[in-house]
């Protein structure tokens, strides 16, 4: 079906939008009169570009965009609560500690606060280093000889 529709042209790919967006009131005859052309000539675009198969998948990758959107949106609002949590809760700490109220003996619990507020808002929390050299093979050294005689020439 790509094959096909790299074929479709600018008429062709306006008028199978206009199909889509009719919705439930699709029809061939609305595309037909919506563009000028023949119910006729809009059926022969209609089966030479699948378009009631374009139209089922696209239903399919919409519904699934918008499930996405909306799995993302719970997790932001989730994830708002907690921060909120989180903060409210470090400055009532905050608090306790200038009063002379909470002693602190370590920062490991406050640490993990920290991190955990880090990872809501998607910021990463442990930093890790890659040291060390890798040894290139024979033919990327061959490859690299080339191009330095290429930019040499």
């Amino acid at each position: 079906m790509a094959d096909k529709l790299s074929k479709e042209n600018d008429l062709q790919k306006k008028a199978f939008e206009i199909y889509y967006m009719l919705g439930e009131k699709r029809s061939l005859k609305a595309v037909a009169a919506e563009i000028g052309r023949t119910e006729r000539t809009v059926a022969g675009w209609s089966r030479s570009f699948s378009w009631v198969a374009r139209v089922a998948q696209r239903n399919i990758e919409d519904a699934k965009n918008r499930r996405e959107e909306q799995i993302n949106t719970q997790l932001t609002d989730v994830r708002t609560k907690y921060r909120i949590i989180i903060n409210n809760f470090m400055a009532q700490l905050s608090k306790d500690v200038l009063d002379g109220k909470i002693k602190v003996r370590n920062v490991q619990d406050f640490e993990r606060l920290v991190k955990l507020d880090l990872l809501l808002m998607g910021e990463a929390v442990e930093r890790t280093e890659i040291t060390g050299t890798t040894e290139l093979s024979q033919a990327d050294k061959e490859r690299l000889d080339m191009i330095a005689k290429l930019m040499e020439g």
